[in-house]
């Protein structure tokens, strides 16, 4: 006898908004979870390994899987805590439902003993008699393969996709709905629970932990796990929990394999919807690495950063004393990117990539990036080898020969290289870092040639980049188009936030760039791009940040107000906004915009500690 089917709540053609998710993992790899309870998004067994869950980008045939109640009244959400647990409360007509949904820690490496990978679902009825709702559709290879489901005895069933294998334990009653499909329903009493624990290992099958008291303990010591890690976060500042909860966050997009941070746990998730303007961000960029340091360190969470920056020097070997654009999670740079043919993307927002083409790109802030990381790890504290000490130096030595050259700069445009404003400035802050590192005692290298250097680079970008049309340092030598990015440059050390060309800059760039608490990155059609974006979240932070650094301390706090309004109910952002609804667009969820959030939290805290020094 089939089981009845789980109906899934109303969607716009299947897609859940980008916002309406949630974000569990076990820091090796996660699961975006929808308000309605469907896993949308898992990648296994790491997080840029093929998707076997992925209706996030093709709602018919990208595979999910739904646990909830199969016709909801009210839905809310939280984490529970400051963890990455998730719980939801479902309503409806017959009771409340509760499930909490998580991937506990500590199985990291059990190749061959276990599981590899396991996510929990947990459900209880708190009130009446609600039903719960059971759809189970995996499918391996990004939606490519609709594959066999094998029954075993105890409620379990078995998928496999060649050596790898998926097993699915459930305290409903499942049966086949179609091919490559399960489906359940059952009506509970209040305080009766149900467990369910999807499994995923590479090789042969071992031994499966079980689950009711078993599942009830793993909860228990996930939570224990993160609070551990939350306890060490020293920040009493405002908006607290937001700041909590971006440090959660990408601890979520730590690789704790290797130490690696990623840009983001999804790929091709539009930028506009209907665009194209879709991206592959499941890697680690240098451009990122300073800022996600940053907001490792600045907060207390040393093992992280130090593992970070231990990662950043050793996947770089490969290529030192040049810097490539991105490294994957294990730090391998050959990295091609492909289209899914069998997914049509987010709400028909195609290409969907695997990879990213922006590999062979010289972007030269990223040497400004990785020896500033350094600065700020020493800074507070940490040590660098004689190995990462060379390392660095190279990475220095390249920023003094190679400024001068033309990039494609940090937004990765296409078209020709530029001289972008911004890559010089990092250039010059790489300079800057490996100085003060001389200076302090961490590098044994004597910086007068770099101090020469570093202060030639200084004043050709004041020379050159200033634009007297736009009254404002332009995004790039002898062009006419601005970029938020500069608004980094007090923050860098670059420039005084009270000197008059860094107050017109940021006054042009918020006229033009500004949407509210908003900002782009750059104008519409700079990037030569036939679609639009949205307000790029990190952009406005990084105003935010200005504003502290200026002194407009009651702005800055109006501004990231603001700007978190925009987050979702779990404090989550992506990559972009669209700036007339407010929707959240790009990849999810983004670590730019998290670290961006501490960032600018951190300047405003350091900005009051100041003021009321100067008292």
């Amino acid at each position: 006898m089939t089981a009845p089917g789980a109906t899934l709540p109303l969607r716009d053609r299947g897609y859940a908004p980008i916002g309406d998710y949630a974000l569990i993992g076990d820091t090796m790899t996660g699961a975006l979870i929808a308000r309605d309870g469907a896993l949308d998004w898992l990648c296994l067994p790491n997080f840029d390994n093929a998707a076997w869950f992925a209706a996030l980008l093709d709602s018919e045939r990208g595979g999910r899987f739904f646990v909830g109640a199969p016709a909801p009244d009210r839905i809310e959400r939280c984490y529970i805590g400051h963890s990455a647990v998730l719980r939801t409360r479902v309503s409806s007509d017959d009771g409340v439902l509760q499930v909490t949904d998580f991937m506990p820690m500590g199985l990291h490496g059990t190749r061959g003993l276990g599981p590899t990978r396991r996510v929990l679902r947990l459900v209880e009825a708190l009130e009446g008699s609600p039903r719960v709702a059971v759809s189970f559709s995996p499918r391996p290879g990004y939606g490519a393969q609709v594959p066999d489901i094998v029954g075993l005895k105890g409620g379990a069933w078995r998928v496999a996709d060649g050596r790898d294998w998926m097993l699915l334990q459930s305290d409903v009653a499942l049966a086949p709905s179609g091919q490559g499909t399960l489906t359940g329903q059952e009506r509970l009493r209040k305080g009766e629970t149900r467990h369910f624990c999807l499994s995923y290992c590479q090789g042969a099958p071992g031994v499966v932990p079980p689950m009711g008291a078993a599942s009830r303990r793993e909860l228990a010591a996930t939570l224990e796990w993160w609070g551990d890690f939350v306890d060490q976060i020293d920040y009493d500042g405002p908006f607290r929990a937001a700041l909590i909860r971006s440090v959660v966050t990408l601890r979520l997009l730590t690789f704790s394999m290797s130490g690696a941070v990623l840009a983001a746990a999804t790929t091709s998730l539009p930028e506009a919807i209907g665009g194209g303007r879709n991206w592959d961000y499941r890697f680690c960029w240098l451009r990122d690495a300073s800022f996600m340091l940053n907001a490792f360190v600045a907060v207390g969470c040393m093992d992280e950063g130090a593992a970070f920056l231990r990662w950043l020097l050793y996947a770089t070997q490969l290529t030192s004393p040049r810097l490539n654009t991105f490294y994957t999670v294990f730090g391998r740079v050959d990295i091609t990117q492909h289209k899914i043919q069998s997914l049509e993307g987010y709400r028909g927002s195609g290409p969907v990539h695997r990879g990213n083409a922006a590999q062979p790109q010289l972007q030269l802030d990223a040497y400004g990036s990785i020896v500033g990381a350094a600065r700020t790890f020493a800074k507070h504290g940490g040590t660098l080898s004689r190995s990462e000490a060379r390392r660095l130096k190279g990475y220095a030595d390249t920023a003094a020969r190679e400024w001068s050259l033309p990039d494609d700069g940090l937004w990765e445009m296409p078209g020709p290289r530029c001289h972008n404003t911004y890559s010089k400035v990092m250039c010059w802050a790489a300079l800057d870092a490996f100085c003060e590192l001389c200076r302090s005692g961490s590098l044994t290298d004597d910086p007068a040639q770099h101090v020469q250097e570093r202060d030639a680079i200084r004043e050709n970008i004041l020379a050159r980049a200033w634009n007297p049309r736009l009254g404002a340092f332009s995004g790039a030598y002898g062009q006419d188009w601005l970029d938020a990015s500069l608004l980094l440059m007090p923050r860098l050390g670059f420039i005084d936030a009270n000197d008059p060309r860094m107050i017109a800059t940021y006054e042009a760039i918020e006229r033009q760039l500004g949407h509210g608490a908003q900002m782009r990155r750059y104008a519409d059609g700079v990037d030569g791009m036939p679609s639009t974006e949205g307000t790029f979240t990190a952009c406005g932070f990084w105003a935010a940040d200005y504003l502290a650094r200026r002194g407009d301390i009651d702005a800055a706090e109006a501004r990231i107000a603001a700007l978190l309004d925009r987050a979702n109910d779990l404090s989550l952002m992506s990559e972009e906004l669209d700036p007339e609804t407010g929707a959240q667009l790009g990849n999810f969820p983004q670590g730019f915009s998290h670290a961006g959030l501490v960032g600018a939290l951190l300047a405003v805290s350091d900005a009051r500690a100041a003021r009321k020094e100067s008292r």
